[in-house]
């Protein structure tokens, strides 16, 4: 099929950042691989598609041309590239991130933040919880484990916020990019000493085996590695931090499920939790770039195309999940979400962004268990490149 025979001119940014799950239910019922002009992307948006295209590096390889994320963070990452390239990314990440050390460190790093989050909120009896708790408790804990535990919550909100709009910005927005080109031009200037202090004096942190691992001089070592750690400075608030706000919103949206929880924590918040990131997923779609064969659903896509793999999509596949696909239900039957991704390129920090969404959401229903949607400020929902609570305001008892 030709482009304009699968084009969805009629898809709006604006549409997309209200709320995309509309437009990807209308897609994968009548045109399930589409070219999307307003943000120069072919959309690939059923479950099977998806997963397919994820794991064939050939036809949709991670290279991806004019890539934001790559102009955004100043050059490839763990994230755009394929093979032996890839793997010893991922192996440098995998050392601080795999169970055995993630368990060996985390659950109590993680569990100490939530609770002096906590601490200072609990006589107030309201909150906006995305600014004040979700976002601060990911950051913190991320950076702690990582080796940056000398930066400060406003600041790390700051930079995540600004490089994922420039990670995200499809649609060449030139205000956006220069608000997150200054982001990312930031973060190099205030690492950049501290790289150099680590070069002299290594530990065994994530941001030591990054820039450790790699080959050069210091400035290109640090060159090399600051935009997979400018990527995990993203991930690491997107999917522990708003998937644990996007999982909230779910529970107290569906009311019965939050006082199901409360009264059988044991048996269900691993389920609350899987369900909260297959709901609404923090991170919407893996970019490829269509390569050899790039066939899906008999629609072949161009070579040197940008391809959007809607993970966010996928997650809501009426095909897979039902046709209560679009609710939160932890109670659903079992099956995979894809809120981590699909393929090899699955996110490598899963196991600490779980940690991360179940203490926090264990830690509020054990110390706020009437906690609830605050009725005269509702919660306000945006994005699909990245999507969650802009805005999640509650009370409780206090």
């Amino acid at each position: 099929m030709t482009r304009t025979e699968v084009a969805a001119d009629d898809v709006t940014v604006e549409q997309l950042f209200d709320d995309p799950y509309p437009v990807y239910a209308r897609l994968r019922a009548d045109a399930p691989v589409c070219w999307v002009p307003a943000v120069g992307l072919w959309f690939v948006s059923r479950w099977a598609d998806v997963d397919r295209a994820s794991q064939d590096p050939i036809a949709f390889p991670a290279a991806v041309p004019q890539s934001p994320l790559d102009r955004t963070l100043g050059g490839p990452s763990v994230l755009t590239v394929d093979g032996l390239e890839h793997a010893l990314w991922r192996d440098l990440l995998d050392r601080s991130l795999r169970p055995r050390a993630v368990e060996a460190a985390a659950p109590q790093v993680v569990a100490e933040i939530t609770d002096e989050l906590i601490d200072r909120l609990c006589e107030r009896g309201r909150s906006e919880l995305m600014t004040e708790f979700f976002e601060p408790l990911s950051v913190l804990s991320l950076a702690r484990l990582i080796g940056l535990g000398h930066l400060d919550a406003p600041t790390l909100q700051r930079w995540f916020h600004g490089l994922s709009e420039g990670a995200s910005n499809f649609e060449a927005d030139p205000h956006r990019q220069a608000a997150a080109d200054a982001v990312s031009h930031e973060v190099d200037a205030v690492l950049s000493p501290f790289l150099a202090q680590l070069d002299r004096q290594p530990d065994d942190s994530m941001v030591s085996h990054l820039l450790h691992g790699t080959q050069g001089t210091l400035d290109q070592r640090i060159a090399a590695m600051l935009p997979t750690l400018k990527l995990v400075l993203i991930g690491g608030l997107q999917e522990p931090g708003h998937g644990a706000g996007s999982t909230l919103l779910g529970l107290l949206t569906y009311e019965q499920q939050w006082r199901s929880l409360l009264a059988d924590p044991a048996g269900l918040f691993r389920k609350a939790v899987d369900e909260g990131l297959r709901w609404l997923s923090p991170i919407g779609e893996q970019t490829r770039a269509s390569g050899v064969d790039a066939t899906l659903s008999d629609v072949t896509i161009p070579p040197g195309e940008r391809v959007a793999l809607l993970v966010a999509s996928a997650n809501r596949d009426e095909d897979v999940f039902g046709p209560t696909a679009d609710a939160f239900d932890m109670f659903r039957p079992r099956h995979p979400h894809a809120g981590f991704g699909f393929g090899p390129h699955f996110c490598v920090g899963h196991y600490l962004a779980r940690i991360q969404v179940r203490t926090a959401i264990q830690r509020l229903a054990e110390r706020l268990p009437s906690l609830r949607l605050d009725p005269d400020r509702p919660p306000q929902v945006r994005g699909w490149e990245y999507r969650a609570p802009t805005s999640l305001h509650v009370r409780w008892d206090s």
